[in-house]
């Protein structure tokens, strides 16, 4: 009796990206507690994605918009921080959603502008884009061997697979001491914050995830002090940490999205009571999908040269792994600095980098977006020594990929590694940058596989055949199918056409018959080449 066993291989199938935006114009009135606002010198803003809930073929996302800006207090030389959230909810329709699909969302702020209606009201208008991606849990069966096939020739195919093994979300959580250098005046009160992913690296192991980050911390405080009233200090900050995840195993691959959905600073004393320390604390929503790649044999094909057999087939849709990789962009590009006053200093340069659109070409993938760069200097000017300017730098990088095609399913994580500013002439400045492109390409492949296999119970009659046919390869024979077609065995084959006496006996060249050292499959596959089959 005749049984195929068939492996499991764990798919992931995305389905199209729905694109949505949400859109805010709304008033902001300022605490009581803090000072009338002249000017808005910085600004910032995150999305935070609080809910994400499936409803049929809809998705309701929740969460809040945070912004913060470092203003010029009316009146004064000053500066003061204030921060504040808008809320949102926004229903998405997403045809094809099926229930259990896996649905994630990657948000960006497109764009922000806060205005100062007075000094006790803002306005904030900001564009928020919002890219809601799912995917299907499958599982692909496919025939690896063949049991009770004494009497069976069969066709096998070794190939590479990946099949998802984990999929999941989860929170990496760094936390760090950075300590005002010595001689530095002590901190009284913060004006202004960021921390931004530079890097991370991840490595599977048993049960748990190992992750490597660097984040890159900056700070202007208050300093309290007549002559130096305002100061500022930049760091990088590395996290090493481990991350449980039961199932990793240390030979799956993983391919992870990164964001940081919090970061808090604060200023705590050191040992001797004096405000030297900026304790940092953030955490990074990990979107992981981990992967096993293996080799495995697949059935495709079986005959009998004794009896004759019933066989159906199917396509199988399989995946291997075409790249992991982490390709890098260097950009320098001038951007106006706008200023009226002498500048002196470049004091911190930051930015952000959005993807706006991809497309595979011949050389590989072709990303196409911009980098968001807000730069920080000062001016002789008493009254407002820090200044700031904004500028859009293009983006345009080909991320090399041998071999991709149309259908080959890939994701990118962008992140800003380096970047620098240094004043150029004519009032510019020329910024540089290197930015990392986190790759990850899986390519599809569909492949005729044996489903079933049984005996019809009846028995070939060796006096159907011809005892000895001269036979010209066709387009598209090999040695496989005119073995199958004649219902002899490879071996046969093989061992009369390896015989120069009979190769000549067909008139055949030197270079028709193919030689020893081919395999079975590579012997008579060119068309025109003469095979004598002798039963």
């Amino acid at each position: 009796m005749l049984e195929l066993q068939k492996k499991q291989i764990h798919m992931s199938r995305s389905k199209n990206t729905v694109s949505a935006q949400v859109t805010f114009d709304e008033d902001f009135n300022i605490p009581d507690a803090k000072p009338d606002v002249g000017s808005v010198l910085l600004k910032q803003a995150d999305a935070v994605m609080e809910e994400l809930r499936q409803i049929s073929e809809k998705v309701i996302i929740k969460g809040r918009l945070d912004f913060e800006i470092l203003y010029a207090v009316e009146g004064s030389g000053r500066m003061k921080n204030l921060s504040g959230a808008l809320t949102f909810e926004e229903n998405v329709s997403y045809p094809g959603l099926e229930p259990g699909d896996y649905v994630r969302c990657r948000t960006k702020v497109e764009d922000i502008s806060i205005r100062v209606v007075n000094s006790r009201k803002l306005h904030i208008s900001a564009v928020l884009g919002a890219e809601l991606f799912a995917a299907s849990a499958q599982l692909e069966e496919a025939a690896r061997s063949l049991s009770g096939k004494e009497d069976i020739a069969v066709l096998g195919k070794d190939m590479e697979v990946v099949s998802l093994q984990l999929q999941k979300k989860d929170t990496f959580r760094m936390e760090d001491d950075v300590v005002v250098a010595p001689g530095k005046p002590l901190a009284q009160s913060l004006l202004w914050k960021s921390l931004s992913l530079r890097s991370m690296e991840y490595q599977a192991q048993e049960d748990k995830m190992l992750i490597q980050a660097e984040a890159a911390l900056f700070v202007i405080y208050e300093a309290g002090q007549e002559q130096l009233p305002m100061q500022w200090m930049e760091k990088t900050i590395s996290f090493t940490g481990e991350l449980p995840l039961v199932g990793c195993r240390h030979e799956m691959i993983p391919s992870v999205e990164p964001v940081l959905i919090k970061k808090e600073i604060s200023i705590h004393p050191d040992e001797d009571g004096e405000n030297r320390i900026f304790h940092v604390e953030a955490v990074v929503e990990l979107d992981m999908k981990l992967y096993l790649e293996e080799k495995v044999h697949l059935l495709c094909d079986a005959y009998s040269t004794t009896k004759e057999v019933d066989t159906s087939y199917k396509t199988a849709h399989l995946e291997t792994l075409q790249m992991k990789n982490k390709a890098k962009c260097r950009i320098t590009e001038k951007i106006p600095l706008h200023s009226t006053d002498t500048m002196l200093q470049i004091c911190h340069s930051e930015g952000t980098v959005s993807i706006d659109r991809t497309e595979i070409v011949s050389e590989g993938i072709r990303v196409e977006g911009a980098v968001y760069v807000t730069v920080l200097y000062l001016a002789a000017n008493d009254e407002r020594p820090m200044q700031a300017a904004a500028g859009v730098i293009p983006l345009s990088h080909v991320i090399e990929a041998g071999g991709i095609t149309p259908g080959s399913c890939f994701t990118i994580s962008p992140m800003l590694e380096q970047i620098t500013t240094m004043i150029a002439p004519g009032g510019q400045g020329e910024v540089r940058a290197v930015i990392s492109l986190d790759t990850f390409v899986l390519s599809e492949h569909e492949i005729s596989v044996l489903d079933q296999v049984s005996f019809t119970g009846e028995q070939i009659d060796p006096n159907d055949f011809p005892g000895m046919i001269g036979y010209i390869v066709q387009p598209g024979d090999n040695l496989w199918s005119i073995a199958k077609k004649y219902r002899m065995s490879i071996e046969r084959i093989r061992e009369v056409n390896q015989d120069n006496t009979k190769a000549d006996s067909l008139n055949a060249t030197a270079s028709g018959i193919q030689k020893e050292g081919k395999s079975p499959e590579e012997l008579g596959t060119k068309p025109g080449q003469k095979l004598l089959l002798v039963r």
